[in-house]
């Protein structure tokens, strides 16, 4: 590839699509990621597309430069864009954890599954405000997957730890139908990090989640691993930065299902297998035999005596002088902690019964996961939440409304805890704007990320919620099914932003006197999130020729041209 003389590119179509990929520098860029001083990846590719030369003599590109932070992948309805850029908030997942633009703060454990763990500390007191980062659309705020561990570790001390009992991974298989019946559909977005032959762990909806497609820019094989708590990794064979996006489908069970109240203890693991330590176990009767709960109850009753109980905390100060005994013994006896203290203590006691449950957290909160024989896993929340959350990354991302119907007891204070989340100390809501300055078509200006700052807003209630779009952003002209389907016939031009494009093609019938020409992410429905490069007249014939001006405010991604007809 050479930049010493200027080329102009000619794509050859084929077939009778009405878009042709467009490479812009997020296809052919000379890119740099570095961990500390250490260049990881510097590409420049040209192979993703087929361009011919008008002289044959070679092909020139110039390599294009990131300007700016670009917009949230979820700016829009469905599958997110597929842009290389980082949104102005948004994590890079690396093969150590997340990469957050600010100071990371993770107060319920480390982000990484093989190196993280959560202890049992005695910081019990409420927290006013942590920070969100949306992986998902829709959003499962605030119960995403960070990291799920399904061992604990007792010290001498009387000090807990949670910890990933099995590290192997296994290939987990891509493919399959959409979420079908039972099932609810998901799309993930990652910017990762990537190091080649290295897994990279990513957050998850659910663990027995299908991943049923990987759309991956640049375009290079991605494989998808999880361990043996159901953990997610991407793994590729190339170092450099790569958008990953996953369509996911997930059994509705895992959110709300409903227990088989019949299953038997016969049908449990022996105690001493889920929680092989001795201490622990005895340390857990003493605890749960003066409250009645034992194997003597069914273990639906056991269940929702646990549960019923560890909702029943209090987010207050830790009494000092109960600082130097067995620490699970005294969050559970003075039923005191926020998420983490009362999603610990309840792997131990679960553990204890038989009943094979995982501490799984993110950077915001805490839950469980309970395993029931014959339906698989279940979420439980258990409260302890902080007053609010800070949503980065959210873009126009909806709510998930899974877990509607809970199930379990819920004491005053659980309810209690619910009501204040709902009133909203914090300020602004997810239903507000999150986004800075947007153009009407969808696409940031090189100065202004689409979400510069960060809504602080509560989880608010289950019923689905949808952002709405800044006040500044224009509703997109609706594609109608009676209008004619329009070809794009050729494109030509320098491809980099700032560059001249020509764009010929033809409507194929009808009447449309006028279209606009736009670009649209590589693999968004109709013209979501497209950016407009003009309009141009259709002549009697039916064809259509313009030549505009690429946009600097286009973000680094793959980009399909499109047209569709302007309304009279």
């Amino acid at each position: 590839m050479r930049r010493d003389k200027a080329q102009r590119w000619r794509w050859r179509i084929r077939g009778t699509a009405a878009a042709v990929v467009l490479a812009l520098p997020a296809l052919l860029w000379a890119q740099e990621s570095r961990r500390g001083d250490q260049v990881l990846h510097r590409h420049l590719d040209a192979q993703r597309f087929e361009a011919v030369s008008e002289s044959d003599d070679g092909v020139s590109v110039a390599s294009g430069q990131q300007a700016g932070a670009g917009p949230s992948p979820w700016e829009g309805q469905g599958q997110p864009g597929l842009s290389v850029e980082a949104g102005a908030q948004e994590w890079f997942w690396t093969a150590d954890g997340p990469v957050a633009p600010s100071p990371l703060e993770a107060p319920h454990g480390g982000l990484d599954p093989a190196t993280g763990s959560a202890t049992l500390d005695t910081n019990t007191d409420r927290v006013s405000a942590l920070n969100y980062q949306a992986s998902f659309e829709p959003s499962v705020v605030p119960w995403k997957r960070g990291v799920a561990h399904d061992g604990v570790v007792r010290q001498g001390d009387g000090i807990y730890s949670t910890r990933r009992v099995s590290s192997s991974l296994r290939t987990v298989r891509v493919g399959g139908a959409s979420a079908g019946a039972g099932e609810d559909r998901f799309w993930g977005s990652f910017l990762v990090r990537m190091e080649a032959g290295r897994a990279h762990p990513i957050p998850s909806v659910a663990p027995g989640q299908r991943v049923v497609q990987v759309l991956a820019e640049p375009l290079v094989d991605v494989e998808v691993l999880r361990d043996g708590a159901d953990n997610f990794y991407l793994r590729g064979d190339v170092d450099g930065v790569v958008r990953v996006n996953m369509e996911l489908a997930v059994d509705a069970f895992y959110f709300d299902g409903v227990l088989d109240e019949d299953v038997s203890w016969e049908r449990f693991a022996p105690p001493e297998r889920v929680l092989p330590d001795a201490e622990a176990r005895a340390v857990a009767a003493r605890v749960l035999g003066t409250r009645g709960i034992d194997r003597g109850l069914s273990p639906g009753e056991a269940l929702n005596a646990l549960v019923g109980y560890y909702r029943d905390f209090e987010a207050r100060p830790f009494p000092q002088d109960e600082v130097g005994g067995d620490r699970y013994e005294a969050i559970s006896t003075l039923q005191v902690g926020v998420c983490r203290h009362r999603a610990l203590a309840f792997l131990v006691s679960a553990g204890s019964l038989g009943i094979e449950s995982r501490y799984v957290y993110n950077e915001a909160h805490a839950f469980v996961e309970v395993r029931w024989p014959g339906q698989g896993w279940r979420r439980i929340d258990l409260g302890g939440a902080a007053d609010g959350f800070n949503y980065q990354n959210m873009g126009a991302n909806s709510v998930h409304r899974g877990g509607e119907r809970d199930g379990f007891p819920q004491p005053q204070r659980y309810l209690d805890e619910i009501i204040a989340l709902e009133g909203g100390d914090s300020s602004g809501a997810l239903g507000e704007a999150a986004g800075g300055d947007v153009s009407d078509e969808g696409a940031n200006t090189p100065s202004d990320a689409a979400s510069s700052e960060a809504s602080t807003a509560t989880p608010g209630t289950p019923e689905a919620q949808r952002a709405s779009p800044p006040e500044n952003m224009q509703e997109a002209r609706p594609m109608e099914a009676a209008l004619p389907p329009i070809e794009i016939l050729e494109a030509s031009g320098q491809v980099m932003r700032g560059a001249s494009l020509r764009v010929r093609g033809r409507v194929q019938r009808g009447d449309a006197q006028r279209v606009e020409v736009l670009l649209v992410p590589a693999g968004s429905d109709g013209f979501e999130r497209g950016v407009a490069l003009g309009e141009a007249a259709v002549r009697a014939s039916g064809e259509f020729v313009g030549e505009w001006t690429v946009p600097r405010r286009v973000t680094l991604g793959r980009w399909v041209i499109k047209a569709r007809q302007v309304p009279r």
